[in-house]
């Protein structure tokens, strides 16, 4: 099979075994409900089974002699009866299972979520997002098909062939052999075939689904790129290359479930020829009579409705296993503690100690930061300074334990950041990166996202030291205006400010702006930075910057170069700077 190409890591191979086992662990939730929808199945199918005998009975009370009407009248509302139970019983049974899957799936979906959140930040760097929530999408459809395989027409159907098998062999031995042996024989081929044959091929054409479907998200992210490059054919042609592939990769799939159903037929073709052969032989010799020959009628369409839809459930379980392995696998990722931990513990600042950080990210020739040591005092405002890509960043992400260190360690308050769960570290710091992500979600909710109950008035306070406010009332709906997938309808710019305030929002004993102000002009900036001092109210903020005159916000900088600290500055207190800080702007930004 071709390769697919693409940055996008394959899952762990998971087993038949171990998705079943994964399926059963969502079943036991409900076992109640479970229960009584499995015994309402059993009741519809010995209600199935009942019509090929009720039929029997029907043709051998009109073919009697001396005909009796009484008797062909009471087989024939007996028959109609047990019909119109079974048609009952099974709706209402139908009814039971789709709100059963239903709650399972969504709990399937849940679970997913929270394991793909507690993911760490270097699988999620490997991982399309578009590719992953195909998996999930698709994970959860498989449970759906996976759960009516083996609930609606595995157990039905076992007993069904089982009961018609016996049954033909007590009224005709020899049709009730051949109809065990066909039987059986087409259960174990279909079973192995699309395990040996089928899967193989379903599993990489799952991957080629994937692929596109990252394919595509990647290339409707990135459209205003696409446009600016005017490389629109370039992208087609991507796309089209991975739809072909995944065309190639699904007809090998689903011609080999067509090679499955020519088998299965020539199963049923000898499974007819031997029951009436059988029976017709018997008629011969007079062992049997036409309510004989009925049920053996009878019983094959039955029979064969029920392997017809065996063979393809066959091959719709294998599909919806193999469509849920991606949610099994996600149990095998090493996943972070991210959930809140028990009791109140709440991390309230201080100090922040950085010892000997050293780091390096994977496949790396050389190290983010190398041995850097420095402290940021409680209600200090520390500007980390330097050219881009010389770790300063780096340093916030370990900090927040986005990564984890390879050696040394970073204090807050006095606690190693390694021993203070995760929850409340996250928590106690507020990031406004440089290329910030926001929530298809209204400008009110986005700044509010690290603190959802807070006033309106408290969020157009925060937009306003971000400068953010003014462009904000003059949207289409003010604060409650969308502001697209990842703020695609704000400027870069806007996007940094509403990450500004949000952070401040928060209310975080420690605030970080990764240039945060790179895309505002420098009145913007050095307006929201002249107002930022007074709204922090003595809360630690690190501040990255690669501008000069921005630096000079802080009570003392930082420099930075090649991963490792070269100088700290001090900066004289704000009410004793004879200039202001920002009057050199024009002579540092230019030098």
């Amino acid at each position: 099979m071709e390769p697919v190409h693409g940055r996008t890591e394959t899952s762990p191979k998971v087993s038949n075994a171990e998705v079943l086992t994964f399926i059963w662990s969502f079943w036991k939730r409900r076992p109640r409900s479970f229960a009584f929808a499995g015994a309402l199945t059993l009741l519809w199918t010995g209600l199935d089974l009942s019509l090929p005998l009720a039929s029997s009975h029907l043709i051998t009370a009109v073919s009697s002699q001396p005909f009796r009407i009484a008797d062909a009248w009471g087989a024939w509302r007996l028959y109609i009866v047990l019909f119109a139970a079974y048609a009952v019983t099974r709706n209402v049974t139908f009814r039971l299972w789709a709100r059963i899957a239903a709650l399972n799936m969504e709990a399937l979906l849940n679970d997913a979520f929270r394991r793909l959140q507690a993911a760490p930040v270097e699988w999620h760097g490997s991982q399309g997002s578009g590719t992953t929530i195909r998996r999930v999408i698709r994970a959860m459809w498989g449970y759906d098909s996976v759960t009516d395989a083996v609930t609606i027409w595995f157990a039905p159907s076992s007993v069904v062939l089982v009961g018609l098998c016996t049954a033909l062999a007590w009224r005709e031995l020899t049709a009730g052999l051949v109809a065990f042996a066909t039987v059986s024989g087409f259960l174990i081929a279909s079973a192995l075939l699309t395990v040996r044959y089928v899967r193989p091929a379903n599993l990489y054409s799952n991957q080629c689904d994937a692929h596109l479907s990252g394919s595509l998200a990647d290339a409707l992210d990135a459209n205003s790129v696409i446009k600016s490059f005017a490389t629109e054919l370039r992208e087609r042609q991507h796309i089209a290359d991975a739809a072909a592939t995944w065309r190639r990769a699904i007809l090998v799939t689903w011609g080999r479930f067509i090679d499955i159903g020519l088998i299965q037929n020539a199963c049923l073709l000898l499974l007819l020829a031997g029951i009436s052969a059988a029976m017709l032989h018997a008629w011969d010799h007079a062992h049997a009579d036409a309510g004989d020959i009925a049920f053996a009628i009878t019983s094959f369409l039955v029979m064969s409705g029920y392997l017809r839809n065996v063979g393809e459930n066959v091959r719709q379980l294998q599909r919806g296993l193999d469509d849920t392995s991606d949610a099994v696998a996600l149990r095998h990722l090493q996943t972070e503690e991210v959930d809140a931990p028990s009791g109140n513990f709440a991390l309230t600042g201080g100090t922040i100690v950085f010892d000997n950080v050293s780091f390096a990210y994977p496949n790396a020739k050389h190290a983010a930061c190398s041995n850097t040591s420095f402290t940021v005092a409680c209600g200090e405002i520390v500007a980390l300074m330097g050219p881009s890509g010389t770790g300063k960043s780096t340093l916030i992400k370990l900090m927040q334990r986005m990564y984890e260190l390879q050696s040394g360690k970073i204090l807050i308050g006095g606690r190693d950041t390694t021993r203070i769960p995760l929850h409340a570290l996250r928590r106690s710091i507020a990031v406004a990166p440089q290329q910030p992500d926001l929530f298809h979600r209204s400008v009110r909710e986005n700044i509010a996202y690290g603190r959802p109950d807070a006033s309106l008035t408290e969020i157009i306070e925060a937009a306003r030291v971000a400068q953010a406010d003014r462009f904000i009332n003059e949207l289409s709906e003010g604060y409650d205006t969308l502001v697209g997938e990842r703020g695609a309808k704000l400027s870069g710019g806007q996007r940094q400010r509403v990450a500004i305030a949000r952070a401040l929002l928060a209310e975080a004993p420690i605030v970080v702006l990764d240039e945060s102000t790179s895309a505002l002009d420098p009145k913007t900036e050095e307006a929201i930075l002249a107002r930022l001092r007074s709204y922090l109210r003595g809360r630690t903020c690190v501040f990255i910057t690669h501008r000069p005159s921005a630096a000079q916000f802080a009570d003392r900088i930082v420099h930075i170069a090649d991963g490792r600290i070269e100088s700290i500055e001090s900066m004289p207190p704000v009410s004793a700077q004879t200039t202001p800080p920002f009057a050199m702007r024009g002579a540092t930004d230019a030098a």
